[in-house]
Parts: C-alpha cells; structure tokens; sequence
C-alpha cells in the first residue's frame, strides 16, 4: 500500500490521484461467470466484459485478506454478490429490460438512452417530461419509446436531470476514475477493526459497502429516516441478508431534532457513508469537508454520476448508472443490461476498499465515488475479451451474506 495515496499533506487538494491497492484478478471468467448465475440472469447470446469478471474478483479477494470470507459466502469467487438480489426476487433480463422491468434502453434519434422509472413519482412526470399520459400509474413503454425515437439523447437526458429523473445516455462516462480524492487533514492511520461506521446510504451500494466493513470487524450504525425507510425493505430477504450483524437507527429526518441527532452520530464516527446529491444534505447543514476536518476520517459520498458540478444534480440507479458506464452487453437488438444493477453491488465492493486502505494510509478523506465512473472502469474496451460462457446455465440459489457475520 506504501505510496497508493499521498499522506501528511496540509490543507484541501481539488483532487488527489488514487492508485487502488487492488487489481484485476487473473481467473477463469467463464466458468465462474456460469457457475455464480449471472449469466442465466442476462440475456442469451449477449458478450459480458471479461474485465468485469475480474475486476469483481479482484476486489473481493483483496478484501478477503482481511478476513471478510465474501468469496466463501457468495460463491463463485464472490460474483454471487452480483445475482442475490434476482435470484431472490426469481426474476432475470429480458431485451432492453433490467431484472425488475422499471428501466430500459431505448433508441433515441442520435444514439442509445438508459431511463429508469421505478417509482410512482416518476411515472407522473411523464407528461411534463415526454408529453406521455401514464396508464393506470404504469409505464406505457411503447409510447415511451415512440416519444424518445424522436428526440435527441442529450436534451433529453438535462430535461430530466432537471425534473429528477433517472436517464443517462450509454456509453457517456468517459472518466474511468471510480474514486476521486479530497485530502482534508491529517489523521494517524488505524485499523478498520473496532471503527465507527455510520451509514447514511439506502438501497445496495451503500449498505453492501457497510456489510463488508462489518464483517471485516467494523462496528455500523444504519440510519434510516422515520418516514422515508430504505425502499430495499419491500425485498425482506435482500434486506435482512445486508443488514444482519449491524446496528439500525431510526431517526425524524423531517425535524430540527432529528438533524441533531444525526450530527451527533456523524460527529462521533470514524467513517460515513452517504449516498445524497450534495445539495440535499448541504441544505440541512451536512458539509462533509467541514466534518471530516474534525470528526470523521474518512467521509464516502455515493452519487449516480459524481459530486461536483454539472454531474451533482443527477439522480441515479445501478442500470442507468451501469448504462452511462458503458458496462451493458450487446446483442442484434442493440445493448443489452448485465445481470442486475451491476453499478451497485460493484461500487458497494469499490467503496469498502477505499475504506479500508484509507484508513490503513491514515489521513483525513472525502471520497467521491460514483456509480457510472466505477462502471467505465470496468466496461469493455477495444480490442478486451468478452466472457464466452453456457447460455442456458440457471441462476444461482440467492446469495445470504449474513450466514456468517
């Protein structure tokens, strides 16, 4: 790890160059491909980025020398990790669908779009959006595709950055940089074990990244807000199996006291993880360059596409992000999603990592890690093998991280 990020220097730096101290791995990606699930999860026929493969393998040995045992729970050499949520939900992609059906990839006039419309939300900006009327509060995808064949990708993509909405062009992420550094002080190096990790993050990513540290002897506190609670938690098993072994906090995020209560929370840890746009928790007074200054080590900020602007104001899920990325398969049709919110499961691994040797390098950190970026990394490139593995292989049994915490 000796010279992987710059240590002992005074005041802010825009940006720090980060080596990882992991790598690729070197491993049969086919079978191991196969043999995880994840290609009985993508369509049949489709090319899978052997980087991909070994990127996941890579993170997850290197994290298993600290004892996380994730190879060993999740099968597969841990690209188990990428197909437990579908094989509990028993569902898998379908031509230009992810697993759960609320993003597809559609041809605009000047290229291809990724648009994610999970919640009823944002079915009802439709009209405003596309000039689309929802049916019964359900996506009509046919006129959905009919209105985005018409338009170019850009513009479509800043209207709905404006309205909130999850669309990202494939392929746009040219930046192949996961992570990128703030250092904000110093801090003598510690060990993760016994660390403080307060987890402000919902959905995958976030709570992956603090299940590991968990497991790797961190202590996490989850906070979750009274009245909006994770949405992972209408999958219970996914939920449970992310959770278990770590600590949970409900907090009124809808008042003065219970800002209060999560300052005090994040004052006193070693680590937070957060996945807001900057702005949401800037206007409650969350400033992590100001905290970390002071309190925690290592602050790591989650977002779709980065944290600094034009990219701060974009909202994001793991297949649109994955999309941006260029981390998509390709078949006749045109792209094709991998598995299931591939983003996700690989920016949680990224995120523990970063953590960890963070914390080894010692220092004060802002690390922004984004869910595209981390996608370019590991999408194909030219002239990259592509995994060549059975198409008929079923999805593996689901993944059940907790059995060992």
């Amino acid at each position: 790890m000796a010279g992987s990020v710059p240590a002992g220097q005074n005041g802010p730096v825009p940006t720090v160059p980060f080596t990882p101290a992991w790598g690729e791995s070197d491993c049969d990606t086919a079978r191991l491909w196969a043999d995880s699930g994840a290609q009985g999860l993508t369509v049949p026929g489709v090319g899978v980025p052997e980087r991909l493969v070994r990127s996941v393998v890579g993170l997850v040995r290197w994290l298993d020398t600290g004892g996380a045992g994730l190879a060993a729970v999740s099968g597969a050499e841990g690209l188990g990790l990428l197909t437990g949520r579908a094989a509990l939900m028993g569902r898998r992609c379908e031509h230009g669908a992810n697993v759960t059906g609320s993003t597809r990839l559609l041809a605009a006039r000047d290229g291809w779009l990724a648009m994610a419309l999970p919640r009823a939300a944002d079915i009802d900006l439709l009209p405003a959006w596309l000039g689309v009327d929802p049916v019964s509060d359900s996506v009509p995808w046919e006129a959905v595709s009919s209105a985005v064949a018409r338009r170019d990708r850009w513009s479509t993509v800043e209207t709905a950055a404006l309205l909130g909405l999850a669309c990202a062009g494939v392929g746009e992420t040219a930046d192949r940089r996961p992570v990128l550094l703030e250092h904000l002080g110093t801090a003598t190096a510690r060990p993760l074990s016994g660390s403080i990790v307060v987890n402000l993050a919902s959905l995958w990513a976030g709570p992956l990244a603090a299940h590991v540290l968990h497991r790797l002897g961190a202590r996490v506190i989850t906070v979750e807000s009274s009245t909006r609670p994770d949405g992972a938690r209408s999958q219970p098993a996914f939920f449970e199996a992310l959770h278990t072994g770590t600590e949970s906090v409900l907090l009124p995020l809808h008042t003065d006291e219970g800002w209060e209560r999560l300052a005090d929370l994040v004052s006193g840890a070693d680590v937070v993880i957060e996945g807001s746009r900057p702005r949401a928790l800037a206007q409650r007074g969350v400033l992590a360059r100001s905290l970390v200054a002071q309190g925690p080590q290592v602050w790591v900020s989650l977002t779709a596409h980065g944290r600094t602007s034009p990219h701060d104001r974009r909202v994001g899920f793991g297949d649109d992000a994955a999309a941006a990325g260029g981390l998509v398969g390709w078949s006749d049709r045109g792209p094709e999603f991998l598995v299931d919110a591939v983003a996700d499961p690989l920016t949680g691994l990224t995120a523990a990592a970063t953590v960890v040797q963070l914390l080894a390098a010692g220092g004060r950190w802002l690390a922004d890690v984004a869910l595209a970026r981390v996608a370019a990394s590991a999408a194909r490139r030219p002239g990259d093998p592509v995994v060549a593995a059975p198409v008929t292989q079923d999805a593996s049994p689901p993944v059940r991280l907790a059995e060992r915490a």
